[in-house]
């Protein structure tokens, strides 16, 4: 039953996620026409190790001193969109790069480079299209860990490969959001010797339908966490809202966590499943990390 109601809710979050309007596959040269900020925005486009996929992108932020400071290494956050999102999302909604930009302005974040792949499933390059937004059902309900399965591959290892990154756990976050949340948590729980810091916004941990049978990447959470959390994450951070639809469900993995002795932080605040909430997390994580 409990189960019934976990997906009955995912549906309700599926038909009411966030309701503004989403990016819908922007062409790389808008991406870089963006302006306005303190650093360096940068696309990548890189081979995709997917049968299916020839290729993906994502979007880079780098500190306005990366280039002019050219024996500097930096560490990297890798921060991931929900459901009808993309690799643009957290700039056009949650504002991740202003936000980042006045923080470090006050000294109250770090110099790092942020990294926002694109984590949705596609059928193949046709339907790719520039890496557009998915309709909500269809984000969730095809989350079955595709992108998931290469990211250290496809993702991490060209990231550090391309830029002068830190390369050690320690000097890793990944944070994501509802379903970006969702696999920040297996991606973190199969790969502990990858990230230091692990920021969930509003998430859920029951993987859908679709994941069934992709067990490499969506099985075993708890022995994966239980390898995790033999050398623990710096910082596993769960944020939730009251009246959050996965509240109840957070509540839970908080106390079963907190049972077998796992570290970590849970904030709870006033609020559901909405930017306003996302965009508070994500200032809150930036200042936690890499101190």
């Amino acid at each position: 039953m409990k189960r019934i109601l976990l997906y009955l809710s995912l549906l309700l979050v599926a038909s009411s996620c966030a309701a503004a309007r989403y990016a819908q596959g922007p062409e790389t040269s808008e991406i870089l026409a963006r302006s306005g900020y303190d650093g360096i925005l940068e696309a990548v486009t890189y081979e995709s190790s997917e049968p299916d996929l020839s290729v993906r992108r994502l979007v880079v932020y780098l500190p306005a001193s990366y280039y002019s400071d050219s024996l500097r290494r930096y560490p990297v956050m890798y921060l991931l969109h929900g459901a009808r999102g993309n690799e643009v999302t957290w700039i056009d909604y949650g504002d991740a790069f202003h936000s980042l930009d006045s923080l470090r302005r006050l000294s109250q974040a770090k110099d790092f480079i942020l990294v926002l792949p694109n984590m949705n499933n596609y059928y193949g390059d046709d339907d790719y299209k520039n890496g557009h937004a998915l309709n909500a059902m269809r984000a969730f309900w095809l989350l079955d860990g595709e992108a998931e399965r290469y990211f250290c591959q496809d993702v991490v290892q060209r990231i550090d490969s391309l830029y002068r990154t830190v390369p050690e756990k320690r000097d890793r976050a990944i944070a994501g959001m509802s379903s970006g949340a969702l696999q920040s948590i297996y991606l973190s729980a199969g790969h502990p010797d990858v990230f230091g810091y692990v920021g969930l916004f509003s998430p859920y941990n029951h993987p859908t339908f679709a994941a069934i049978g992709h067990r490499d990447v969506y099985g075993h959470l708890w022995r994966r966490l239980e390898r995790q959390f033999a050398d623990p994450p710096i910082l596993y951070a769960i944020y939730i809202g009251k009246t959050d639809f996965f509240y109840p469900h957070m509540r839970i993995f908080d106390n079963n966590l907190t049972k077998k002795g796992y570290p970590h932080q849970i904030v709870i605040t006033p609020g559901g499943h909405e930017w306003y909430n996302w965009s508070d997390y994500l200032i809150d994580f930036y200042t936690k990390i890499f101190q």
